[in-house]
């Protein structure tokens, strides 16, 4: 073994030492910002409410309520969904329109994010969300039946206005098959 193939090894294993080191600094921080997120979302109000929604978790709250800010500041669900840019809007253009309605993206963009990426876990693990994407993937064909990312931002779309609603209301989720069975 030659000089130089000796220290390039030194340099290799002394780097990826280091690099392990920053690894775990990295690791330590997001577990340090994690657990911040977690007290704050626990000090809000609206938190609670939100946290009540089967399938999201502190870190998708946390971007929701950081990005709407105070839902006492909203009238309506509407403007939540305006906020979010995730209204449809008519796409037309010489007098042609498309057979899909596309969403407006006119507001912010990292609100439409954290709720996007909020709503793909709950199509996922909430029953009541799934149901609900199943029947609208499953319409007729005159009902407008609807592909895989409009349903995630017509979710998108349910998920403001049930988080408006919840808060508004100071209810906690209950999930709609065991209101109609129990009332």
């Amino acid at each position: 073994m030659s000089i130089v193939n000796g220290l390039n090894l030194l340099a290799v294993s002394s780097e990826i030492s280091f690099l392990v080191e920053k690894l775990e600094l990295i690791r330590g921080h997001i577990c340090a910002i994690e657990r911040t997120l977690v007290r704050l979302v626990d000090e809000t109000e609206e938190g609670k409410y939100l946290l009540s929604i089967r399938g999201l978790n502190y870190i998708a709250v946390a971007g929701l309520l950081a990005e709407l800010g105070c839902f006492k500041s909203y009238r309506s669900a509407k403007q939540m969904i305006k906020m979010a840019g995730s209204n449809p809007t008519e796409s037309e253009s010489a007098g042609k329109k498309r057979s899909r309605t596309p969403m407006s993206k006119q507001g912010r963009p990292v609100l439409r994010y954290c709720a996007w990426t909020s709503v793909i876990p709950m199509l996922r693990f909430n029953p009541d969300f799934r149901a609900w994407a199943k029947q609208r993937r499953e319409r007729p064909a005159r009902a407008n039946p609807l592909g895989g990312r409009e349903i995630v931002g017509a979710a998108l779309n349910r998920l403001l206005r049930l988080s408006f609603a919840l808060v508004k209301n100071q209810t906690y989720y209950r999930s709609p098959q065991l209101v109609q069975v129990t009332g």
